[in-house]
């Protein structure tokens, strides 16, 4: 299972708390994987979701400003 499926899980069961998560994705690995997941590497993965949804909020406000900057101009 790749980084971003395990992600995508997360995604999809965000109101499940932190050990369902663990016990999802682990359901999902192969036995080899499965003991190797750690708590830490499940914060990581949350942690990681999480900055990437900030960028996408600081595209979206940037992009705001610029047009109410272009409106304003244009009302002038």
């Amino acid at each position: 299972m790749t980084k971003e499926e395990k992600k995508k899980i997360i995604r999809e069961n965000q109101d499940k708390s932190l050990n369902e998560l663990k016990t999802i994705i682990k359901s999902n690995l192969q036995k080899g994987e499965r003991e190797k997941f750690t708590f830490d590497e499940l914060m990581q993965l949350i942690t990681e979701i999480n900055q990437e949804r900030e960028k996408d909020i600081q595209k979206v406000s940037s992009n705001k400003s610029k047009n109410i900057r272009e409106i304003e101009g244009e009302e002038r």
